[in-house]
């Protein structure tokens, strides 16, 4: 069992290690190479000159740093929608234990727009480049997409728990530890 569950009276709290969730997201990176590096190779012919991988080292720093930037502000502007209050209920952050920047929102949400904001850095900066990479031949919209969709794996991870539960029930981000509160 990934997450430990501790059942309250009006709440269960889900909590996880960040070592576990290390470790799972590492994993993630063979399902994500066999789903978008391999079409891409079947499709283009695996060239690294002229697919735009060298556009891509050439600026990495840039790329990461921005792109971890975008990634929590996707979080953010996503989850402050249906938040009252807007961005006076989100928190950005870094875990510098962990090199984990983080986005937090303060008040209960409900799990369908919890989900919302968890992955929409996955399809926006994961999921969209990774296909325009694999339909235009472009290597640098592929390693983008593959890298973001990689970057998101800790939100998988939680998402993929949370679909378990109803979607008009209540959540909040842990206040102490990663992982989330669902109230009954």
């Amino acid at each position: 069992m990934l997450f430990k569950e501790v059942h309250l009276e009006k709440s269960t709290e889900y909590t996880v290690s960040m070592g576990k969730v290390n470790l799972f997201a590492f994993l993630f990176v063979i399902p994500i190479l066999v789903l978008f590096l391999l079409p891409f190779i079947f499709l283009w012919d695996f060239d690294p000159v002229k697919s735009g991988y060298r556009l891509l080292l050439k600026h990495i720093f840039t790329v990461i740093i921005g792109g971890v930037v975008l990634h929590e502000l996707l979080h953010g502007f996503t989850w402050a929608i249906f938040v009252k209050q807007g961005f006076k209920q989100i928190k950005f952050g870094i875990n510098w234990k962990y090199l984990t920047p983080y986005t937090h929102f303060k008040k209960p949400i409900k799990i369908k727009f919890y989900l919302s904001g968890a992955l929409m850095p996955l399809v926006i900066m994961g999921i969209i480049p990774s296909i325009a990479g694999i339909i235009s031949g472009n290597g640098f919209y592929l390693l983008f997409g593959i890298f973001f969709t990689w970057a998101a794996a800790g939100d998988m991870i939680a998402s993929m728990r949370l679909f378990r539960l109803p979607m008009n029930s209540m959540v909040q981000d842990h206040p102490d530890t990663l992982g989330f509160i669902v109230y009954h």
